[in-house]
Order: C-alpha cells, then sequence, then structure tokens
C-alpha cells in the first residue's frame, strides 16, 4: 500500500476535472439547502486540514485519491457558499497506522483539524488521546440513532467524533455471468456448482455476514464477551463453521487473504460473485458499466445476513488552533444536516446517511435498496460490534482459528472448542 498521498480540494481544480458540470450541479443543491436555514453566517477563514482514513481493503493509489476528491468536492463547494475563504487539504492514510501517524503529526504541530474515519478507529484514538472528544450537545446528538452514538462513545460517555455517513456491505455481480444474484447461501452454492466463480474474503469480519444467515450470531458474541453458552449454542457455532469450510471445499468458491483481493480479483473478471462494501461501487461502475449489479447478501437457514457496516465519522484533532477548531466544528455540523445529507447520498449512491431524518427514495434505484436492506439487517449485530474495538487482539485468536478451519487442518467442532475455551479463560 503507498504512503499518504498529499491533495488540495480546492474549487479550480474540480473545476477542472470532468465532473465539474456535475460536482457544480450538487454544489448548488448543497448551499442552497444549507442558505435556506443560515443568516449572517460568520467567515471563518484560512485552511481546513482533514486527515481520510482508508480501511485495509482499500488501495491508496491515485484512483483512490480522485474518487475521494470527486466524493467530497460537493461538499465543501457547498460548504465554501457559506465560507468563501476557507481552503480545505486533505491526506488519505491507511487506518492501520493512523495512530502512530497522527501522533507523530501533533507532536510536531502539523495535527490535522479533523479526522474522517471509521467510527472504530475514532474510538480508539479518543483512548490513546490522539484525537478530542467531540462536544455534541442535545440538538446534535438527536439527529442520530442512539446504537449509531453507543459505538463511538468510550466508557466515559465521552463521543469519538460525530457521524456522517455510513458504509454498507452488500453483494456485487457481473450481470453478463448471473442474470439473477443468489437469495441464499443454499442458491450460493448452487451457482457455484454451475459454473459461477464465487469469491470470498477469509478475514473474519468481512466473513461475519455469514453468521447471520445461519443462524450464529448470538453464539459468536457469547464466545467473544467469554460467556458460557449452551450446547444449542454451540451447535449453532459449529454450523456456521461447518458451512464456511464446505464452501472453501467447493470447486468455484475462493477464499482470498482480504477484500482488497477479492475487489481485484472481480475487477480482472476472475469472480462473478462478490461481497462488497459500497464505498468500492465507484471503481466497479467504472469498469462494468450497467453490467454491475448490487443485491443484499444471501439469507439463510438461520435468518437474514448480519453484514459488519461502517460507521464513518469526523473526529476533532488536538493540535487545531480556536479559529481552526472552530472552523471544524463548523464543517462537521454543515456536513450533519438533513439535506446536506441527502444530496450526497443521491448524488454518489455509496454511502447512506447517518442523520435519522433522512428518508433514502429505496424504491428509486436497486443500489440504495440493497444498502438500506444492508443498514436494517445489521441491527441484529450491534452487541457483538460494542464487545470489540480497532485492533482487539482477541479477534486475532478468531481470525488464526478460522484460517486453520478453511486450510482443513481442524474440525469445525475443534475450533469452536478452542474459541470457547480461551475466550472463558481470557476473562
Amino acid at each position: 500500500m503507498m504512503g499518504a498521498l498529499q491533495g488540495s480540494m480546492g474549487l479550480l481544480s474540480a473545476l477542472r476535472s470532468r465532473r465539474s458540470r456535475h460536482l457544480g450541479l450538487w454544489a448548488s443543491l448543497i448551499s442552497s439547502a444549507a442558505l435556506a436555514g443560515c443568516s449572517a453566517v460568520p467567515q471563518l477563514p484560512n485552511v481546513l486540514y482533514l486527515a481520510i482514513g482508508m480501511s485495509a481493503d482499500q488501495a491508496i493509489d491515485g484512483e483512490a485519491h480522485q474518487e475521494v476528491q470527486d466524493r467530497l468536492a460537493p461538499l465543501e463547494q457547498g460548504y465554501r457558499q457559506l465560507h468563501p475563504s476557507t481552503r480545505f487539504q486533505f491526506s488519505l492514510y491507511p487506518e492501520t497506522d493512523l495512530g502512530k501517524t497522527i501522533r507523530d503529526r501533533t507532536q510536531s504541530g502539523l495535527g490535522p483539524d479533523l479526522l474522517f474515519l471509521n467510527g472504530a478507529t475514532a474510538l480508539k484514538l479518543l483512548d490513546d488521546g490522539l484525537v478530542d472528544p467531540y462536544p455534541a450537545n442535545a440538538r446534535d446528538t438527536a439527529q442520530f440513532n442512539p446504537g449509531d452514538l453507543d459505538r463511538i462513545r468510550d466508557r466515559r460517555g465521552r463521543l469519538a467524533g460525530i457521524p456522517v455517513l455510513v458504509q454498507t456491505q452488500v453483494a456485487c455481480f457481473n450481470r453478463k455471468q448471473l442474470a439473477t444474484p443468489p437469495a441464499t447461501l443454499d442458491e450460493l452454492l448452487a451457482a457455484s456448482a454451475k459454473g459461477r466463480r464465487i469469491g470470498l474474503s477469509a478475514d473474519v469480519i468481512n466473513l461475519f455476514w455469514t453468521a447471520g444467515s445461519l443462524g450464529a450470531v448470538e453464539s459468536i458474541t457469547n464466545v467473544v464477551k467469554g460467556n458460557p453458552i449452551e450446547q444449542q449454542e454451540l451447535n449453532t457455532l459449529i454450523r456456521w463453521l461447518a458451512w464456511l469450510q464446505n464452501a472453501n471445499n467447493q470447486l468455484r468458491v475462493t477464499f482470498y487473504p482480504n477484500q482488497q483481493t477479492v475487489i481485484s480479483e472481480f475487477l480482472t473478471g476472475r469472480l462473478d460473485w462478490i461481497p462488497c462494501n459500497s464505498v468500492s461501487l465507484p471503481r466497479l461502475r467504472q469498469r462494468l458499466g450497467p453490467h454491475l449489479g448490487v443485491s443484499p447478501l444471501p439469507d439463510g437457514v438461520g435468518g437474514a445476513a448480519s453484514p459488519v457496516n461502517r460507521l464513518r465519522v469526523l473526529a476533532l484533532g488536538r493540535s487545531s488552533s480556536s479559529a481552526g477548531r472552530a472552523r471544524a466544528l463548523a464543517f462537521s455540523r454543515f456536513s450533519t444536516n438533513p439535506m446536506v445529507q441527502r444530496v450526497l447520498t443521491l448524488g454518489s449512491q455509496t454511502v447512506l446517511p447517518a442523520n435519522r431524518f433522512v428518508k433514502v427514495p429505496v424504491q428509486s434505484s436497486e443500489v440504495l435498496e440493497a444498502m438500506e436492506t444492508s443498514q436494517q439487517e445489521s441491527h441484529v449485530i450491534s452487541s457483538f460490534l460494542e464487545s470489540i474495538h480497532a485492533g482487539d487482539s482477541r479477534m486475532n485468536k478468531v481470525q488464526a482459528e478460522l484460517t486453520i478451519l478453511l486450510f482443513g487442518e481442524r474440525s469445525p467442532e475443534e475450533v469452536a472448542a478452542t474459541l470457547v475455551t480461551a475466550f472463558q479463560r481470557s476473562q
């Protein structure tokens, strides 16, 4: 993965892009929406520095840099209608290295004013003293689902950031190979038996959606918490592990080491169906065009899928001046305006709004419908997500055992027993 790429988000560069007319339209809508409820807005001068965290399944390259710039340019342009003297600069960083990067930059006085990153990472940075708690008032918090706020609130009740967008886990498929996407796990394996090529990531978080389809979410959550589990729960855990091992034994089902590789294989045409994060859709659309299909993840005998969605938040850097902090707070609150969030959602069709008062017109788009389904199905794993955090060392044990299982070196029964014992002893 390449190092961080520096870039300016100035208006001139956006106007020069091939999407300038499109961005200008959305910017006008955003600014009109914001101006409708604002008057006598104070001018905030100078530069707003943003650090943008990229997940492990996202490559940091020139294409990613352009995607981010295109996605945020309308937001920047709309904000500058209110604060014309503000200029933006952003940098992309791998979230796995974000803690060290922010610590080094803050110590040198070059820390960002704002960080746009996954909620779990923001919570870890707050615990490490690398971001400031977000000073949300009752009006701020009323815009969001309490469960989303709980995901980014530490034990002292401090918020690690303010929610902005939700990246959802959905299924992506090639319409030239699959006229109809599989709706269940049985249909998924049946499609592979008929020659369709299925790609899955061996990363446990990217595989966790299958736990809901097999009814194993409660069992896995209890295991991770170190709670005793009943024999029926153990049997459900074994059923989930057995399905994964059986899937890996299928001729045309391939497990890859990470989601980034899965996306790459799909882009080259070597896969016909994959789970994917909605943030990958622009790159997939560019390559596959109208042949890209998007649908909810398959259900199963245990119920609906359990996608792990990413809550993207804006967190406050610690080295801002008083004017920089004022700009950061003004921009974050502008970004969560319901009308602004609706425009961003409809304009990109890659994210859902974090603001709970924004209604998404799912009837108009199969992509939005699939994303909204993912959002609804993800509620079942809220307890699991509250039990882990970014970089949780306990998940390394789960990942190691899952890898052993997929290689066929241990049975589902052996792996289930090992996980239960290991986590109960860790409490």
